[in-house]
């Protein structure tokens, strides 16, 4: 994966580990610049300026540590209230009372970086993108997702047909869930969520190429991404 910035590109690769990963493997992604092909591992993922990065449509500038937010802006500081005088006649909390009073746990704002964007972009487009065959992975009595061997592609009209596609991505959706826990869940090539309700409807095109042998499929959402199958 690409993502075009001002300075500098920003390229991004996935690693996937199977082994010993209930139910699904897990992802992890590495960045570099293309001015310095130096993967480094993407910081873990800063979700509390959501809001900001979902309404902020600049370009990237290709500057990981470019503050984009820093510590406490946007944000009020609360004045502390001075702590009351001791008064002969105010009563003391017993220390030894089951009963505490409820304090808001406030978490500190951390700082936004370009990084984090980028970090919070790819996992979007990872999650609503990245898509595999019906059948290409299996479900082992172990609970655990491997490629299935006996998977040699999909026939010609399967691949043009978008129920043959399912979402390769930890499960998100609770009725699909439970379904993981029946017995029959490694016998059913279907235990991946289907693409065929995403949404907005007719988000996802496929098409043959000239040669007939090969299908490329098209993520309308994000303009760019785009996926092939090779017929079996």
């Amino acid at each position: 994966m690409s993502i075009i910035g001002i300075q500098n590109d920003y390229f991004i690769a996935c690693g996937v580990t199977y082994k010993s990963q209930f139910e699904f493997p897990t992802k992890k992604f590495f960045f570099c610049l293309s001015n310095d092909y130096n993967f480094k591992e993407m910081p873990g993922l800063n979700d509390q300026h959501r809001d900001f990065i979902d309404r902020d449509s600049s370009f990237l500038m290709g500057v990981p540590d470019r503050k984009l937010i820093q510590k406490g802006d946007g944000e009020e500081e609360e004045a502390k209230d001075p702590e009351p005088e001791d008064d002969e006649g105010s009563q003391k909390a017993d220390p030894n009372s089951d009963e505490s009073e409820a304090e808001e746990i406030k978490v500190p704002p951390k700082e936004l970086t370009e990084i984090d964007r980028v970090n919070y972009v790819v996992n979007a487009i990872e999650t609503d993108c990245h898509i595999s065959p019906v059948g290409a992975f299996k479900m082992t009595a172990q609970h655990e997702v491997r490629r299935n061997e006996a998977f040699h592609g999909l026939s010609s009209d399967q691949s043009l047909n978008i129920s043959s596609y399912v979402h390769f991505r930890n499960v998100l959706i609770d009725a699909k869930k439970a379904q993981l826990d029946l017995p029959s869940a490694p016998f059913d090539a279907h235990f991946l969520e289907a693409i065929n309700s995403d949404k907005p409807r007719g988000c996802w095109t496929f098409q043959h190429d000239l040669t007939k042998a090969t299908v490329l499929g098209r993520n309308l959402l994000w303009p760019g991404f785009n996926f092939y199958h090779i017929h079996g």
